[in-house]
């Protein structure tokens, strides 16, 4: 997993036939709409020649060093060619295999690739009613072995599956809001035959990564829409959308997105507590990325360009001890490699500042983003002022401070009331 734990910085695409209509990828349940009066939108699909170069685009300018497309999501469209059934982008609208053109534009451009794919899929009458359609329950979890064989065979090397949403048929799903649910009494993981699922993929991609959701651990757990480290020191990733949740694919208009500042912000709360994250884009119907998120994600890019290094390819380090906020939050957060820490400041403090509970000594000190040296004078309670430093900040994205120690930097303790008199050790 070496290749992901430095690449930090990922882009989620969810889009599918679902983006003609606007209003978000789960609007097949939301607005309960019949199987015919669906259909038709994968009729009416139609994506530009130049979508997946114009994705892998975005997700370069943007700083991202992986991509994670919806190759099915629980409307159960497939983006890819499959034997299961006629409901795919080759034989509707489209008439091309999405996932070859997608493949293709990433390994261009030097870009990881991911599939993401959901266990559920809403077509079944047998998922929403299992009882009442018992002969359907095999059938759903062949198509599933199926297509995922499928995906793990047509496009050569896959370097993430990241599946979605393992419920048993009768289960509450997302946007089943009055659906009385009659689950059936199994474990997902059961139910999919999950730990068979996936050693069939790893036979057949022996360097994939898979995270959590086919209902055993797998590789990295996958906290979504908030920054929550897992437990025991394992890999993890955040998963977020610009806009508030639910609506991950298309929408036109949005009231409560997030800006670039704030994207920094989760990004690097992410980083500092050794997560990965992965931010969402919801292409239009022609698979070209919106303004509203190719508007956030350049900003984040050309601030990727100047303080990369204070994010790809670093550590936790010791100086956090998670969960917490951890020293100097007041500023910002840190992010560490070797003797090395940086600083990314989301609240400016003037013209200096002060490092505290940080050890051993700052020996350097320079603001990243102007390369200027800054000046380090010890103080009492083993603190170091860190002077120089613009009145006002250089740019209205936050600065990062490179600062050198004598070894890598860990957090300081101290015990009782000396550090009231200025005597902490």
């Amino acid at each position: 997993m070496a290749w992901w734990h430095d690449a930090k910085f990922g882009m989620f695409v969810h889009w599918g036939c679902y983006s003609l209509l606007g209003r978000g990828e789960q609007v097949m349940l939301r607005d309960m709409m019949p199987l015919d009066e669906y259909g038709r939108l994968a009729c009416d699909f139609r994506p530009a020649a130049d979508w997946a170069d114009r994705v892998a685009d975005q997700a370069v300018r943007a700083g991202a060093r992986y991509i994670v497309l919806t190759a099915r999501h629980h409307d159960g469209y497939c983006l890819f060619k499959t034997a299961t059934h006629h409901f795919n982008a080759p034989q509707t609208g489209p008439g091309r295999d999405l996932i070859a053109e997608y493949v293709a534009a990433a390994r261009a451009r030097g870009l990881r690739v991911g599939l993401y794919y959901s266990l559920i899929n809403w077509r079944w009458r047998g998922f929403w009613n299992p009882a009442g359609y018992p002969d359907e329950l095999p059938r759903i979890v062949e198509e599933i072995h199926t297509q995922v064989r499928e995906l793990m065979t047509q496009y050569g090397r896959i370097d993430i599956l990241y599946y979605d949403t393992p419920l048993v048929p009768g289960a509450h799903t997302p946007g089943s809001s009055g659906y009385a649910a009659c689950p059936l009494d199994q474990t997902p993981a059961a139910f999919y035959r999950s730990a068979e699922l996936n050693r069939a993929v790893r036979a057949l991609q022996p360097d994939i990564l898979i995270n959590d959701r086919s209902g055993v651990p797998e590789d990295f757990g996958t906290p979504e829409q908030r920054i929550t480290p897992e437990r025991e020191g394992r890999a993890w990733e955040t998963c977020m959308t610009l806009n508030d949740a639910p609506n991950w694919a298309n929408i036109p208009y949005s009231f409560a997105d997030k800006t670039a500042g704030q994207v920094i912000r989760n990004l690097m709360d992410a980083v500092r507590q050794g997560g990965n994250f992965l931010f969402n884009i919801g292409p239009d119907a022609r698979g070209h990325v919106a303004a509203r998120d190719r508007a956030v994600l350049d900003r984040v890019g050309r601030w990727l360009q100047a303080h990369g290094e204070a994010v790809y390819g670093t550590r936790p380090g010791g100086i956090y001890r998670l969960p917490e906020q951890g020293p100097c939050y007041h500023y910002g957060m840190f992010t560490c490699r070797g003797s090395t820490a940086y600083l990314t400041l989301f609240y400016y403090p003037g013209d200096y500042l002060v490092i505290s509970k940080v050890e051993p000594a700052v020996r350097r000190a320079e603001l990243l983003t102007t390369g200027a040296r800054l000046t380090v004078e010890p103080l009492s309670n083993f603190r170091w002022k860190i002077g120089g430093l613009p009145s006002a900040p250089p740019d209205d994205l936050p600065p990062v401070l490179k600062l050198e120690f004598e070894a890598p930097p860990r957090r300081h303790g101290f015990s009782g009331d000396a550090w009231l008199d200025g005597r902490a050790p």
